[in-house]
């Protein structure tokens, strides 16, 4: 990509697959890959409705969705800031957000659907949810 840095080819780049990939694979049904493959939403569940809710000036609602939605913009300056930083500190600041995730993620797969994490403010729909993987009614639709 001539004319552009390495670090914005490659936030660009990022940016195709991370919307693109989804995008695609929920026109043809997947949805989620993570929820297809085990039947548990993924660390990033409510991502997408929590900055919806965002566009929309609902703050509360996007904390409830995903309590770490916040976490999207610095991760993006972080990976455009990576040719400027530390490795340590670069790595250190990767690894503390990867945590995050995964602590948030684990207490919302631990308590029941109808409660939020880090936030009061109820919702319709579950955000988290421990269903059939999506593969095994694929296969079943092959098989009758």
């Amino acid at each position: 990509m001539k004319g552009l840095s390495r670090t914005a080819a490659n936030a660009l780049v990022g940016a195709v697959v991370f919307v693109g990939i989804p995008l695609a694979l929920h026109a043809i049904g997947i949805g989620c890959p993570f929820k297809f493959l085990t039947g548990i939403s993924c660390p990033g569940c409510g991502m997408t409705r929590a900055w919806l809710s965002v566009l929309n000036q609902r703050l509360d609602l996007a904390f409830a969705y995903h309590p770490l939605f916040w976490m999207v913009p610095v991760l993006v300056a972080l990976c455009l800031a990576k040719d400027h930083m530390d490795g340590r500190m670069y790595r250190g600041v990767l690894m503390a957000c990867l945590v995050a995730i995964l602590v948030v993620w684990t207490i919302r797969c631990a308590t029941s659907p109808d409660t939020n994490v880090l936030c009061s403010t109820p919702i319709q729909e579950d955000v988290v949810r421990i269903d059939r993987p999506g593969w095994m009614s694929l296969i079943e639709s092959w098989h009758p």
